[in-house]
């Protein structure tokens, strides 16, 4: 790459203006050569790479994903889907979900790898430098009901709308009132009306026409899925569960323990 090109897109990393011709000037005034302005323009873009991943941790961070044994793309294996389907589900990874606005929901029973997809995509988001934001249906019933009776339903709103990429694992875990139920919906409205990228990523055991069971409130249930699934991508998962691939079984048997009769017992018996 030309030194003054990246010494230019190194600054524009960091939030600083400095064009080639100004650049060049100031070379010329310090008689810096080649590699002096190579050096530059390294500095700035070591810099700026730790800019960014400054950023991917403090949004890691925020996002509550496991940090512990992370799910992500590369770890998961896709070898084990079969389908015709199986190469839009290989597509995840481009994120063209986030980008096109439209939302995701993974369904299928449990071990399928609703959640580890779920994840991965919410942290590839906070790779791209984006925000994410992951909670578990229970965690989240919890966080609404506290909020509505602590009359500070404004603060956890703006948190899920706020996320680029906003993941509720495990729907139909719990069952959310009529209050809940629209906080939800109003949270569904509000991201659909967002112009820059982002997704909201459901999974469940159950198919969205079970819904109605763990929400109350059916016009305002029908309104939220119909926002949800208006402009959506859903993956039924089916089969086997992939846990207990690393499980290992062994069959043991105990043996009989020998008594040993007492003295006072065999003269007895003559």
């Amino acid at each position: 790459m030309d030194a003054y090109k990246q010494i230019r897109e190194g600054a524009e990393a960091l939030g600083l203006s400095l064009p080639e011709d100004e650049m060049a000037a100031l070379a010329e005034r310090l008689d810096m050569g080649e590699r002096e302005l190579e050096a530059v323009g390294d500095v700035l873009l070591h810099l700026a790479e730790r800019k960014r991943q400054n950023k991917v941790d403090m949004y890691m961070k925020m996002s509550r994903l496991p940090l512990k044994a992370p799910k992500t793309f590369a770890n998961f294996d896709f070898g084990r889907l079969q389908g015709a389907d199986c190469a839009a589900i290989e597509q995840l990874p481009a994120m063209a979900n986030l980008y096109a606005r439209r939302n995701l929901a993974f369904i299928g029973p449990e071990g399928v790898g609703k959640t580890h997809l779920a994840q991965a995509y919410a942290r590839e988001c906070c790779e791209r430098g984006m925000q994410s934001y992951y909670i578990k249906a229970r965690e989240l019933r919890d966080k609404l009901s506290g909020a509505v009776r602590s009359g500070s339903e404004a603060n956890i709103i703006n948190t899920l709308i706020r996320a680029n990429c906003l993941v509720i694992d495990e729907i139909g875990r719990c069952v959310f009132d009529k209050a809940c139920t629209e906080l939800i919906f109003h949270v569904v409205d509000r991201r659909c009306e967002r112009e820059d990228p982002n997704t909201t990523i459901l999974t469940s055991n159950y198919g969205a026409d079970k819904w109605g069971e763990f929400f109350t409130g059916n016009s305002t249930l029908l309104c939220t899925l119909d926002r949800l699934f208006d402009n959506a991508t859903v993956f039924m998962v089916k089969g086997p569960s992939f846990r207990g691939a690393g499980l290992e079984t062994y069959a043991l048997e105990t043996a009989p323990v020998a008594t040993k009769a007492k003295p006072g017992m065999l003269q007895a018996s003559k």
